[in-house]
């Protein structure tokens, strides 16, 4: 599975035709190049995926920023961080620790916390579409139909429908990479939740 695979598959949805490759001058390949890396990183951050989470050691800066304890470096190429994590613990949904991301007057993104000897829990910015899951490609592919529908056809009813296919799929991605994983969640009753301390 190629780019080009999920641009053509895009395309179908669409009936715009096919494409040899991105990198040619037709219209179809122009609004394929113009989509296609935007509509994959926004997906990557609208959900934790499986095949895209990471999880490392956070690299410690010399940087000082008021009012935190310690200034780590932004992993290179993370979308989205979930979490960060002392070293030597696992990432609880119940027990999330305090950061932030600052850009300096450089450009460069931060992560500040009080947390020493941390790692960071993220989603990667996965490129390589053979190692995403076959049900994030067709919504991937759904999401793409949808954003080439109006400038390569200008029929908004086929928008609408591509659109649609993106919900679905997006759900039903959501629901697969959810089964992936179990999490114990703490149990509050009804009782504890309805009484009023």
């Amino acid at each position: 599975m190629t780019p080009t695979d999920v641009c053509n598959q895009a395309l179908s949805l669409i009936n715009a035709g096919r494409i040899r490759s991105m990198t040619e001058e037709t219209e179809p390949a122009r609004q394929c190049r113009l989509h296609y890396d935007l509509t994959r990183k926004v997906l990557l951050e609208q959900y934790e995926w499986n095949f895209a989470r990471k999880r490392e050691r956070a690299v410690l800066s010399e940087h000082k920023i008021d009012g935190w304890g310690y200034v780590y470096a932004y992993p290179e190429k993370c979308v989205r961080i979930l979490a960060v994590i002392p070293q030597g613990e696992r990432y609880r949904a119940e027990k999330q620790r305090e950061y932030d991301v600052y850009l300096t007057d450089n450009n460069t993104k931060y992560i500040v916390s009080d947390v020493p000897l941390m790692h960071i829990d993220y989603v990667y910015d996965v490129t390589d579409a053979d190692v995403m899951n076959p049900i994030f490609v067709k919504a991937l592919v759904c999401k793409m139909a949808s954003d080439l529908a109006m400038p390569l056809t200008g029929n908004s009813g086929l928008f609408d429908q591509a659109y649609k296919l993106y919900q679905a799929a997006i759900q039903e991605a959501k629901s697969m990479s959810a089964k992936e994983r179990r999490l114990d969640m703490p149990y509050v009753s009804n009782y504890l939740k309805a009484r009023s301390w």
